[in-house]
């Protein structure tokens, strides 16, 4: 059984004055504790040896103003069968780190056990009734500041920005200025805390919400999009090499239609191509040097396009996109399968389809991956395209799927 001993005052905080009452507890206390000593080894005796150590070592961290150390070592010592003014020392640790709150709920605590002595309530019971009693200080300011402020009714001295003393418990706050619309606010003063009221005079007589420094910024109508894709050609009748390409589009919102939304904008489709010579005829041409074989070029297109999207989960969207613009071949010169041999830099320019399909998925709220299962640009040939012995002047086609990132803005 562990038994309830008050260890030696010396290692208490002194919460309360030295009277003779506590002088004749004390000297019980030694007398007691002389009669646990001789008492056999028990878990009762550890617990209150421990105690006793506990409540000195907190006297230690109060006196060097660790107090928060006292109090768990407080804490502690009544758990273990500390005396009840433990709760007390508990309470005066709470003061001196400004925590009236909680040293008012421990001197409660203590207050409410049963047996304390008379002089020892009295003094917890002063001390609780005059921390309840503490006055606080009410800071009011206005946008626009200058306003009148009034406390349940009475007009406060000065104009916004002002601090008043106000007594504890619950207060009707009002600031008003002209004949715009009045500030009116509860507050509850409480243990000397201080109150702060801020008013927007003219609105609905509440401040606006402080903005959250965690919080994303909301998705414009600005898309920009950009990707890696591998691209498949069809020059008329005659498949060509695959090869890499870069997609990079932007489009503007224009409307939302509850979860879809309709945008326009540009994209830009850069790729490399390569063909070989296997018509059997020489890929020459007079007044140029010899042509390369087997030839490249460089296949840039530029589209305007409209996009229709749909958001079919919470981070995912699909986007069709259809658009007009002009394609163009840069070449050193040209000759092979596709064309004529002809020193031509450039066979000019056609105008050309684009159709596609985008899948969204959001990373963050302004933050993408982006896919393109298929994008498909149509176009004629160019100029002095063969067409025997192998056809090359039909209409072009190139086939994409490409995979990439962009970001809303």
């Amino acid at each position: 059984m562990i038994h309830r001993v008050e260890p030696h005052r010396g290692n208490i905080v002194p919460l309360v004055r030295p009277t003779a009452s506590s002088i004749f507890v004390a000297l019980a206390i030694a007398l007691f504790a002389g009669s646990v000593t001789a008492q056999p080894q028990g878990q009762g005796k550890d617990d209150l040896s421990r105690a006793r150590a506990l409540d000195r070592e907190g006297a230690r961290a109060y006196g060097e103003g660790r107090y928060n150390d006292a109090i768990r070592y407080f804490e502690e010592a009544y758990r273990l069968g500390g005396p009840a003014f433990e709760l007390w020392n508990v309470a005066k640790c709470h003061l001196r780190l400004d925590q009236p709150e909680q040293a008012a709920a421990n001197l409660e605590r203590y207050l409410s056990l049963p047996n304390l002595p008379k002089e020892d309530r009295d003094e917890a019971t002063q001390q609780l009734e005059a921390l309840k009693k503490r006055p606080s200080t009410l800071t009011v300011s206005s946008t626009p500041s200058g306003a009148q402020v009034w406390v349940d009714g009475t007009a406060a001295p000065g104009r916004t920005p002002i601090s008043i003393t106000i007594a504890p418990g619950t207060h009707t706050v009002t600031v008003s200025s002209g004949t715009v619309t009045p500030h009116t606010r509860q507050v509850e003063a409480r243990y000397g805390r201080a109150v702060i009221v801020d008013a927007v005079l003219g609105s609905d007589g509440r401040p606006p919400p402080p903005a959250n420094p965690y919080e994303e910024p909301e998705v414009g109508p600005i898309a920009i999009r950009g990707a890696l894709n591998v691209i498949l050609p069809r020059y008329g009748t005659i498949g060509g090499n695959a090869g890499a390409g870069l997609l990079v589009l932007g489009t503007y919102r224009l409307k939302e239609l509850g979860r879809a939304s309709l945008a326009a904008g540009g994209l830009l489709s850069l790729s490399g191509d390569s063909w070989a010579n296997r018509t059997g005829l020489p890929n020459e041409a007079p007044n140029c040097a010899p042509l390369r074989d087997p030839g490249s070029a460089t296949a840039l297109s530029v589209y305007g396009i409209g996009t229709a999207s749909f958001d079919v989960a919470s981070r995912v969207r699909l986007v069709g996109i259809g658009g007009v613009g002009l394609a163009g071949y840069f070449v050193e010169h040209v000759g092979g399968d596709l064309f004529v041999p002809s020193c031509t830099p450039s066979p000019g320019l056609r105008p050309a389809l684009l159709f596609g399909a985008q899948i969204d998925y959001a990373l963050t709220k302004n933050v993408r991956i982006s896919a393109f299962p298929l994008t498909w640009q149509v176009q004629p040939a160019f100029d002095g395209t063969r067409a025997a012995p192998r056809d090359a002047s039909g209409v072009w086609m190139r086939f994409g799927i490409g995979l990439g990132a962009g970001i809303d803005l």
